[in-house]
């Protein structure tokens, strides 16, 4: 209650502060339309003066006619009441537009006060809707070590990309001089993916496809550039590529991985788990991308109710020394969630990934579930939570900088802005 109570009377001071000008000159305003009749007295005043001098100067005239007056008099004569003319006309026309600016001038007032009144009125009502009063402070002290990691991670990726651009530089200029060095445009290509510059690694990997003879190995690296440039949609050139990698014969994960995204991006979720079951069955145990794949099927298997209960052989790697993280659904939930309604069925989504949420927050040092939760929040439609998991996990990880690829890759492919 005290903070409230503290904010309402800064809120009052500040609103007292700007209006009070604004209404004390508004009842200044006020106390000088008392005396307007004054000033219309002051201006018929002006009026007969200058009446009077131009009397003054038809008069000069005559007296020249008569003789009263000799040229030379008449002249300094006529000169001296033209002045006086030319001042008490300027004395009238000043008072005029004095008038009119006073009279704009009051009728903006009541306008600015309104406008003042409603801005703090909608600060109030915004800060009501949106504010946490109740969190508690974190004052710079208690951050410390978050800040040294979060600037941490900022100098090792700043001191990675400087690193990384010098190396294409380097590689751009040596395939100009050389341009048949096929592993060169393979490198050059893989750089430029590291520093997020999907649209030019094309180019380098259409390079090595091309000197290679359409090798599968290259094709699978060209289609992966095309879709992260493509904010990780498979399209027609994409798809084209990896069917080619496909029957070629190449073993590169990448193929069947992004077959499969293609599968369910257009609707077929149930053949890209099957294709993805396959990939994972067949894969090494310590494949380091095998988590992520076996979190797609999890989160795909989940969102459909579709049971692949017993469908997986393969035991994640570094399941016996990684931290214990959250695990995928139970054939139990499979079944549950088969039964229920699509509501039901999203309302129970919501609650696996709150739960993963709330486990990593007790134990952080878990970077699959890390991955898990960002691709799950990607899932349910809430890319903000995703992009602040995914900075968490940075930060998490800030002297690990195989993990702070693989996040990267990871936030590439989702479509997650790296900054």
């Amino acid at each position: 209650m005290t903070i409230w109570i503290v904010l309402g009377a800064l809120t009052a001071l500040v609103a007292g502060y700007v209006l009070w000008p604004i209404l004390r000159n508004a009842r200044s305003a006020s106390a000088d339309a008392g005396d307007d009749h004054l000033a219309d007295m002051d201006e018929d005043e002006l009026q007969r003066d200058l009446a009077v001098y131009r009397d003054q100067l038809a008069e000069i005239g005559r007296d020249i006619e008569r003789g009263v007056l000799t040229g030379e008099q008449a002249d300094a004569a006529r000169t001296e009441v033209q002045r006086r003319i030319l001042a008490t006309d300027q004395r009238i026309s000043t008072r005029q537009q004095s008038g009119e600016a006073a009279t704009r001038i009051s009728r903006l007032r009541p306008a600015v006060a309104i406008f003042t009144l409603l801005l703090f009125v909608g600060g109030i009502g915004l800060y009501l809707d949106l504010g946490r009063p109740d969190l508690r402070d974190r004052p710079i002290a208690s951050r410390t070590d978050e800040i040294m990691a979060a600037r941490q991670a900022s100098e090792n990726d700043a001191s990675r990309n400087d690193a990384l651009n010098r190396a294409v530089q380097d590689l751009s200029n040596r395939l100009l001089e050389n341009p048949d060095d096929l592993k060169g445009w393979e490198l050059l290509g893989a750089s430029l993916m590291a520093l997020g510059r999907a649209e030019e690694a094309q180019t380098a990997f259409l390079e090595a496809v091309k000197q290679s003879g359409r090798d599968g190995d290259y094709l699978a690296m060209y289609a992966e550039s095309v879709i992260r440039a493509n904010n990780g949609q498979v399209n027609t050139i994409a798809r084209g590529a990896l069917e080619e990698a496909a029957q070629s014969g190449s073993k590169d994960p990448r193929i069947q991985y992004f077959l499969g995204l293609a599968d369910a991006q257009n609707g077929n979720v149930a053949a890209a788990i099957d294709r993805w079951i396959v990939l994972v069955n067949g894969a090494p145990s310590d494949a380091g991308w095998l988590p992520m794949v076996l979190a797609r099927i999890d989160e795909a298997a989940l969102a459909q109710g579709i049971d692949i209960t017993g469908r997986i052989k393969i035991t994640p790697p570094m399941a016996s020394n990684a931290p214990a993280g959250p695990g995928g659904p139970s054939r139990e939930d499979m079944e549950a969630a088969a039964e229920m309604s699509p509501e039901e069925r999203q309302e129970m989504i919501l609650g696996m990934v709150s739960q993963l949420a709330d486990k990593l927050a007790e134990n952080p040092e878990n970077p699959e579930g890390w991955a898990r939760l960002i691709r799950a929040y990607m899932v349910i439609g809430q890319p903000e939570q995703a992009k602040q998991a995914y900075d968490n996990a940075r930060q998490v990880f800030s002297d690990d900088t195989d993990l702070l690829t693989r996040f990267a890759g990871l936030a590439d492919e989702l479509g997650i802005p790296a900054n």
